[in-house]
């Protein structure tokens, strides 16, 4: 294999797929970045074998082939060389020479026949929609997953096409962030699947245009597909539980308030926390919200936040980062917290089709 092409395209085509190369493994070839050199196309791929990465650029081929190389010495190979064009030529050994002007890197790498191939998926059936939406209904989502293994069908974001809509769900057993999206489902298309969270923060880390995000499922593999670049995955195996049932029906007690002056007055009430007493109080009163925190023999701290609410008088606590984090991923100015009493899950809502609910701690 021989080819000629920018040191920037090839640099960036690197970065875009080394992520997946995983640390420690007992096969060597996927600490490796597959070159494959045909027409005037490179395609690098990278594969933990749970999830796959390719992306295609343009490039001089001056012979056709093969081969991998590993990305902890490619990737700083070519981000230290001049701006210019960069020839990188492998011999019958899968001995990588690069170089560009005076410099040259000589690099072994392993021969491309040992690289598991890519799982093919079939891809009559589309799902189309704008990759920046997809981004933002993952990152209004994904942080509600479950982390612990402990829950491991909770450690998956779920998503539905369904009744004209897309549904996005993570859930951890003590919040459920749900997000939905009108999109035309064809018959016979509706379906659900769970997406593994490191798929999940790929996909986040990987759109920055606007491309056209498409997205194949078959039986248990994923292949979504933005621009030159393509995610291959496995879809976790767990059932999602059915997610309905934990959404609250009878909060009656609604609040509106300010998004960000309810997130800055958390955030410094939780300076006065502790792990083991990591909570806030709010105290929902007419038309004024008290958040406050009290750590024995330490301190206390309390704040005020203007609202819109004439209910009867609420007193409920929480986890601060479970109120903190979709304060941040939401952009509406104002939100909608519904209550039943101090006891009872809450729920969050703005504008768009998100919800958000939160169980209260029990505090003795």
């Amino acid at each position: 294999m021989k080819i000629r092409i920018m040191k920037s395209v090839l640099s960036e085509a690197v970065k875009s797929v080394q992520n997946v190369v995983p640390s420690k493994v007992n096969v060597t070839v996927l600490q490796n970045v597959l070159f494959s050199a045909k027409g005037n196309e490179l395609r690098l791929t990278t594969t933990d074998v749970e999830m796959s990465i390719c992306t295609t650029v343009e490039c001089e081929v001056l012979e056709e082939g093969s081969s991998t190389l590993p990305v902890k010495l490619l990737a700083p190979s070519i981000s230290r060389m001049n701006e210019g064009k960069i020839e990188v030529e492998t011999d019958e050994n899968d001995v990588a020479n690069i170089t560009s002007g005076s410099t040259n890197f000589k690099i072994s790498g392993i021969s491309s026949k040992l690289f598991p191939t890519l799982p093919s998926v079939d891809e009559t059936n589309v799902y189309e929609m704008e990759s920046q939406t997809l981004k933002e209904m993952l990152r209004k989502t994904y942080y509600a997953a479950a982390q612990d293994d402990s829950r491991r069908t909770l450690k998956g974001i779920m998503i539905e096409f369904n009744n004209q809509k897309m549904t996005v769900v993570a859930a951890d057993g003590r919040r459920l962030a749900l997000v939905e999206k009108e999109m035309e489902v064809s018959a016979g298309m509706e379906r659900q699947i769970v997406l593994p969270a490191k798929t999940v923060q790929e996909l986040m880390r990987l759109i920055n245009g606007n491309e056209k995000a498409k997205i194949y499922v078959q039986d248990t593999q994923i292949c979504i597909e933005i621009g030159k670049v393509k995610i291959y995955s496995k879809l976790m195996e767990e059932k999602f539980p059915n997610f309905t049932q934990v959404i609250p029906t009878n909060n009656n007690e609604i609040v509106v308030v300010d998004r960000q002056m309810l997130l800055d007055s958390i955030e410094r009430v939780s300076v006065m926390t502790m792990d083991e007493t990591h909570s806030v109080k709010m105290v929902f009163d007419s038309n004024v919200l008290t958040v406050m925190s009290v750590v024995s023999d330490v301190g206390s701290a309390k704040d005020e936040v203007p609202i819109k609410y004439i209910g009867e008088k609420i007193e409920i606590s929480f986890n601060p980062n479970y109120l903190m984090e979709p304060l941040k991923a939401i952009d509406d100015d104002e939100v909608r917290i519904e209550l039943k009493d101090g006891h009872s899950p809450a729920v969050i809502k703005c504008a768009i089709p998100f919800l958000y609910v939160l169980m209260p701690l029990r505090i003795s």
